[in-house]
């Protein structure tokens, strides 16, 4: 009863399991070992070598197996799918029987998350020291004598602000992803007009568009003035909008910058197109990451924290939503974003 209890118990583990004799042979895998070793034959009676390739893990449960001190191993490897596997060899004698038991725990999961805090960590401490090494330099400049000049002083002033204001955003763009990701920003949902949403946030930007030149068009027509409204929170999917016409106008240096939106099916589409730098095809699959740029010193330059589109991926996720982009180096780009009708 107790030998079937255990079994029942090592089979439904979501651990590997194995256990080898002293020759080498398998006297037992439980199913998470197979699958994790991509294994659907029964293992009963074969040989190990046959079934695992990792050089280090062979190699390890061979020392194991020819120890004399009956110590016991823990080692780092890769499972049939890339898995990152945890694995603890312990070496055991019973009843004139020898061999190995392993156990294979998957932790590709936790090694992500810790590659992404440590990137994360990393991210953030590199974008906070240049905005504050810069203040502190400038501060330091005044302090040993150039309050004296005002021309100086307010030239050096100005460089302060910007650097506080950057990393004031900064930190207010963490606040908001932190937030989105986690689900503390609740959406306030209410029917809205998505015609009257973009022009009132065109307007905001029309000197900003004048001053380099650019056009900023908005589809017209019977169609976009008879559009149908959208489920959305108006403060969330405004930020969308600011965010990507920014974005647009930020990296296209002459040309225009269109929004349009059209109906596919039960799903409105807006488009925000411009005729600006473009995105390499390299970089487009992670352009909603965090801290991901294409062009770093210009981003940084431009006043850009790194985030801005990972917060208008979580937005749109959180209406039910996608966003996607197309792009040509040095043709232009197009951020596309759904939202659903009803």
């Amino acid at each position: 009863m107790k030998e079937q209890l255990l079994e029942v118990v090592v089979k439904e583990m979501q651990q590997g399991v194995v256990i080898i004799n002293d020759k080498g042979l398998i006297l037992y895998a439980n199913p998470f070992f197979q699958e994790t070793f991509a294994v659907n034959l029964p293992l009963k009676g074969i040989n190990f070598t046959e079934v695992v390739e990792d050089a280090l893990l062979l190699n390890t449960v061979e020392t194991v197996l020819s120890s004399e001190t009956g110590q016991s191993k823990e080692i780092t490897i890769k499972g049939k799918g890339n898995q990152i596997l945890e694995a603890r060899l312990i070496p055991f004698s019973q009843n004139g029987l020898n061999g190995v038991i392993g156990f294979f725990h998957d932790v590709t999961e936790e090694k992500r998350v810790e590659a992404i805090k440590r990137d994360f960590v990393a991210n953030v401490s590199h974008e906070l020291r240049t905005p504050l090494a810069s203040i502190k330099g400038y501060a330091e400049t005044l302090l040993d004598g150039g309050l004296e000049d005002k021309g100086v002083l307010k030239n050096f002033l100005t460089i302060i602000d910007r650097h506080a204001n950057r990393m004031t955003a900064l930190i207010e763009d963490l606040l908001t992803l932190s937030m989105l990701e986690s689900h503390q920003i609740p959406m306030k949902f209410e029917p809205l007009d998505i015609r009257v949403l973009i022009t009132n946030v065109i307007q905001g930007f029309e000197k900003q568009a004048k001053d380099k030149g650019i056009e900023l068009i908005i589809e017209s027509g019977e169609t976009y003035r008879e559009l149908p409204k959208v489920m959305g929170d108006r403060v969330r999917l405004e930020q969308v909008i600011v965010n990507l016409i920014d974005n647009a106008i930020k990296y296209t240096n002459k040309g225009a910058v269109r929004i349009s939106v059209r109906i596919l099916d039960n799903l409105m589409q807006v488009d925000v197109t411009d005729t600006g730098i473009g995105i390499p095809e390299k970089d487009l699959l992670r352009i909603f990451e965090r801290f991901y740029r294409v062009d770093k010193g210009r981003s940084r330059e431009l006043g850009g924290t790194g985030l801005g589109l990972a917060i208008v991926k979580h937005i749109i996720h959180g209406h039910s939503g996608k966003i996607r982009v197309n792009s040509n180096p040095g043709e232009g780009t197009t951020f596309s974003f759904t939202l659903p009708i009803n």
